[in-house]
């Protein structure tokens, strides 16, 4: 079994209100969110290869911050992500079918670029789950109440926070069977589902979860920055 990981640093992060720099490359504590988030899986040490989707106008700019931050470029490839989400899943397939020997038990975990807090055991349970059940989604319990409603001008109904759970990455797979079922799809749902495994569990794949983190933060705001810093200023 060869363990792969995909980045998907696709955004432009425009929640973040950042002209010059989409939200991955900011820095913090001096160091950028992508490199961080990729320094996760590298410092892992089991991985055989990873890859980077980013925008197509940022490709040289990333290969040149992976050689500044001396993260290797024949282990850690970057290519140009698509139009959405699973297009840059898509594309990212596509380079790791190419160019390895792909077999039926090779793993592949997805996570997104703005989540740098990873840790090893979130890492270790994905694989573990996808070695014994196919696929893994990581995520956390729902602790406030949650209505559902049409708009904020509408009646709502109330939902069992009981059965809610808040998505996180990484979300895990077979290499070769999520190559499959991301280029099964056709346009109109490559641009509906918002991550991976929600797609396998409606084309009725089982779906493991795992417990992700409360320090598993996607940083999209300034807000998110700011609990950024806290996180790394109380980390042991």
């Amino acid at each position: 079994m060869n363990l792969f990981f995909m980045i998907l640093a696709g955004g432009v992060g425009s929640r973040m209100k950042s002209p010059e720099l989409p939200k991955q490359y900011l820095k913090i504590e001096s160091e950028p969110i992508l490199i961080r988030t990729i320094r996760n899986f590298t410092d892992f040490g089991s991985f055989r290869a990873g890859v980077v989707c980013c925008p197509v106008d940022w490709v040289e700019y990333t290969k040149a911050l992976l050689l500044e931050y001396r993260i290797s470029p024949e282990t850690v490839f970057v290519v140009p992500g698509g139009k959405n989400r699973n297009s840059s899943v898509q594309n990212g397939c596509r380079f790791l079918m190419d160019n390895y020997n792909v077999t039926d038990s090779d793993v592949i975990l997805t996570h997104d670029a703005v989540r740098p807090f990873i840790d090893s055991r979130i890492i270790r349970d994905n694989i573990n789950a996808v070695n014994e059940y196919g696929a893994a989604n990581t995520v956390m319990p729902v602790y406030d109440s949650v209505i559902r409603a049409a708009s904020a001008d509408s009646s709502f109904d109330s939902l069992n926070r009981k059965e809610l759970y808040r998505v996180q990455t990484p979300q895990s797979f077979r290499l070769k069977e999520l190559d499959k079922v991301i280029n099964s799809l056709p346009e109109d749902e490559l641009e509906f589902y918002t991550d991976v495994a929600s797609i396998f569990n409606d084309r009725g794949y089982f779906v493991k979860f795992v417990e992700g983190s409360d320090n598993n933060i996607k940083i999209t705001t300034p807000f998110d920055m700011a609990v950024a810093q806290a996180i790394i200023e109380n980390t042991p």
